[in-house]
Parts: structure tokens; sequence; C-alpha cells
């Protein structure tokens, strides 16, 4: 399969969005240069930012009979989780989780996969406790 980078970003946000819509917290995410300004929700309801970082890239083939080549692009997604602070780090694992088993061991229909899924709790932030679910992410584009 192969997807151009605008499609391998949409793939990989709908994995988070789909995942998040079943916490009833839906609305309250930040997403990479979407909105007015960057100021991040407020109150005491949870909320999360999504940040993708493509980090390499490579040809992975010659050209075929066709002419075509297939290029390896690979990144890391973090998804920041804030939780209302104070509750104990039990509160603060049941949405990471739901993040985690979103990415681990999946793949899109266009070809993203996910691999070494991995939750980190960073620790309190102003009102809130920030937990990071990680995701290296991997797919091919032929062009």
């Amino acid at each position: 399969m192969s997807l151009t980078r605008k499609q391998a970003i949409d793939e990989i946000c709908t994995v988070f969005k789909t995942a998040w819509d079943t916490t009833g917290h839906g609305a309250r995410v930040k997403y990479q240069n979407v909105g007015e300004t960057s100021t991040p929700p407020s109150g005491q309801d949870p909320w999360a930012r999504v940040v993708i970082r493509h980090s390499t890239s490579g040809q992975v083939s010659l050209a075929g009979a066709v002419g075509t080549r297939r290029f390896s692009r690979t990144g890391l997604i973090t998804v920041q989780i804030m939780e209302v602070v104070g509750q104990g780090l039990s509160a603060a694992t049941d949405l990471p989780k739901i993040v985690q088993d979103a990415f681990e061991g999946v793949s899109t229909p266009g070809g993203v996969w996910f691999r070494d899924v991995a939750i980190n709790e960073v620790g309190p932030d102003g009102d809130f406790f920030q937990t990071n679910v990680v995701a290296y992410f991997e797919y091919d584009e032929i062009k």
C-alpha cells in the first residue's frame, strides 16, 4: 500500500479520534496547527494534545518496470493527556490505556503501522497531571 504524508497523518489522527471519542471527551483535543490559539482547554475535565513528528525517510526499492520506487517514512506520535491533578496515579491510567490500546498492534487501512506503544507518566503541569502515550509509526509511499 502507498500513502502520501497527508493521507498518513489523516489515518493516524483517525485512529486516535476513534478511540478518544469513546471517552466522552471528544471535543477536548488540541491538534497541531488547528485553531486560532494554542491555549489549552480549561476547567476540570481531561483533555489531550496530539503531536505527530516524522523522523526518517529513505528509498527502499529500485525503480521497477513502470519506474516507481518505494520510500519508507517513519515517525512518532505523542498524545499528551491532561487529567485533573491530585487524584492519584491510578486515576490517570484509564484514558492513557484507551489510547495505548488504540495504537498497539494496529495498522490502518492504508498501511500505517504502529509499534513500541508506551505510556509515560510526566507529572503535574499546572492544574493537570500529564501522561504521554507515545508510538512509533511507519508507512510506505510509492512514487
